[in-house]
């Protein structure tokens, strides 16, 4: 019994150590252009912080379709207008990802619904898109 109970705590324990590090994750491929704390940098990439992400939240496939297919061409946030790139990073696994996207959830305040999940990653993955698309789907949720 208590052989049973140590081999459990062991996997336990192993479960949780390769975890992903939203934060690190975060810091390595996005704070380059959006900043540590989310707030984006002027003239090259918007700010993931605002008013703005209670629209584009309220598509839970948004952030997935971003991060994997990336986004580019003219967005507008408030006065300020961005016309640039931002590359998909679906090269990383699906945890990573969400492990990403749950940390920007958190500098946002800790946006309502579920975290994300590898299933979300999983399901934006399945469909066709490009960074085009993205924008579209930006433009849409946000009614410009």
């Amino acid at each position: 019994m208590l052989r049973r109970m140590a081999v459990a705590a062991l996997l336990l324990v192993a479960g949780g150590a390769g975890a992903a590090d939203g934060a690190a994750l975060f810091n390595q491929h996005c704070a380059i252009c959006h900043q540590p704390s989310a707030v984006g940098t002027v003239g090259l990439a918007p700010s993931l912080l605002g008013d703005h992400w209670g629209k584009l939240a309220a598509e839970r496939g948004y952030l997935p379709t971003v991060l994997i297919r990336g986004l580019s061409g003219p967005i507008k946030l408030g006065s300020a207008a961005f016309n640039g790139s931002m590359p998909a990073v679906g090269q990383l696994d699906d945890e990573s990802l969400a492990a990403i996207t749950n940390h920007l959830r958190g500098l946002q305040g800790g946006a309502s619904g579920a975290p994300y999940t590898v299933a979300d990653f999983a399901e934006a993955r399945s469909k066709p898109g490009n960074p085009a698309m993205t924008r579209a789907l930006r433009k849409k949720l946000l009614g410009e």
